[in-house]
Formats: structure tokens, sequence, C-alpha cells
């Protein structure tokens, strides 16, 4: 008994066996949290406030890539953006999807198929008519024509050279800016912008001092 009682005493107490798991930093959960909160807030916006494809009316690919982007943002896969598609379509477009929509099965066949179906000339047509006349208007600044006539040179070619999409922007700029950006000679689109917003920052205040 009274070894008993010495080796209870100097015993060491038994160990938990339950494994301790590793402290994960809270600001590692908080981060992941934050996140998901974040992507369910833009799944939910993607269904409530829908980026509206009509038909052939609209720019398909220019609907794909901004639709694109917000299932993106929202970290979808191929198949939550095929269920939810038919949102997105109204007129024309939801018509053809009621009649095709059985046919396709993938996200791929899908962007497949409403290009084949809507990427006519028409949109390519209509741009280039628009491209050929367009002019900078008397309020628009520099920038937001250079927006304009870079939006219609994609619409009518996406991979149109940087030289002829100069040509446009040479052609439509207002005649009190266009003879001072082409003294400067510039040889790319970008160079084209910085000049003549240049030149429009100098014209607009030689022009506040003279009405002072």
């Amino acid at each position: 008994k009274l070894f008993l009682q010495q080796y209870s005493s100097t015993s060491p107490p038994a160990q938990n066996n339950i494994p301790i798991e590793a402290d994960v930093p809270s600001n590692s959960i908080s981060s992941s949290l934050s996140t998901s909160h974040l992507q369910r807030t833009i799944a939910d916006e993607i269904i409530k406030k829908p980026t509206y494809f009509r038909g052939s009316k609209d720019d398909v690919r220019e609907w794909l890539e901004k639709l694109e982007q917000r299932f993106q943002m929202a970290k979808w896969n191929d198949e939550q953006k095929l269920q939810y598609i038919s949102i997105h379509l109204q007129d024309d477009a939801y018509r053809w999807w009621t009649q095709t929509s059985t046919t396709i099965k993938s996200w791929s066949l899908f962007t497949e198929a409403v290009i084949k179906a809507f990427g006519s000339t028409k949109v390519q047509e209509l741009a280039f008519e628009q491209l050929k006349w367009y002019k900078q208007t008397v309020n628009q600044s520099i920038t937001q024509y250079y927006d304009k006539i870079i939006e219609l040179c994609k619409k009518v070619d996406r991979v149109m050279p940087d030289s002829l999409k100069l040509k446009y922007l040479m052609a439509g700029i207002k005649e009190s800016l266009k003879i001072h950006v082409a003294l400067q000679d510039p040889k790319t689109t970008d160079a084209f912008l910085s000049i003549a917003r240049k030149v429009e920052d100098t014209l607009t205040l030689t022009s506040t001092n003279n009405d002072v």
C-alpha cells in the first residue's frame, strides 16, 4: 500500500490526448469572411440588376465582356453563369434563348451561339457609318471625343491597327485643335490624346485670360 501511495503521488498527470488546434489569426478569418460577403453581394446584384441584352440592336461582344467582368467578381463558375443567363436576356435575345436553350449545355457553347446569332455585321455597319462622319462637338472635351472614336473603332474592328484609329481621331477633331495637334505629328493614339489634351488646356487658359 505504501508503495502504491508513493507511486500515485509521484506519477505525472495523464496527458490529454485531444489534439490542440493551431490558432488561426483572427484577421485571416475576418478577411475571408469579408471576401465571401462581398462575392455574395455582387452575386445578388447580378440577379437583381441584370446586364440586359436585347438582340441585334445591341453589341453582343461588348455585352459579353461586361457580363464576364461581373461574373468574375462574383467568382461564378460556368455552370452558374449558364443557370442565370436567361434573366439577362430580353426581346429578340430572350425569344432566341427559349428556342435554343435545350441544345446549349455549357457556357462556352452559349457564347459561341449568341455571337453567331447576334454578332451580325449590322452593328459593324452602323458603327462604321458613325465613324466616317463623326465630329467633335462644341462642348465635347478631347477626352470624351477620344473615348467615343476608340469605342466606334472597336465596334468596326476589334483588332483595328492603331495607325487607322489615329486617322479617324485626326479627321474628326475640332478645327481649332487640329492644326496645333497636326504640327506635333503624333504617331500613336496615346500620343494624340496627350498632345490634344495639352493643346486644349492651353487654348482654354488663353481664352479665360482674354475674358478677364
